[in-house]
């Protein structure tokens, strides 16, 4: 969990010590959701990471053609009548 810097709304203990109004603290992201669903920080930034790009393999050279792509099987005429 990344550590997030918040700004206090109001004096709160956190933890074992008192944080005043208008202080800079540094908590962990979920401390920093309750603390703001309660109403004690303003509202904050969570820098999110960057999207991992999707790298597909290349195509294989012996891969079959597909299906729609195959020459059609010529008919066979029954003799037999």
């Amino acid at each position: 969990m990344p550590d997030i810097e918040v700004t206090t709304k109001k004096g709160f203990l956190n933890g074992h010590e008192y944080v005043k109004k208008g202080r800079d603290i540094t908590v962990d992201e979920f401390r920093a959701k309750e603390l703001h669903r309660n109403g004690l920080i303003e509202d904050y930034d969570v820098k999110q990471a960057a999207e991992p790009e999707n790298k597909q393999a290349k195509e294989a050279d012996n891969k079959a053609a597909p299906e729609g792509s195959q020459k059609p099987k010529p008919e066979l005429k029954n003799k037999a009548k």
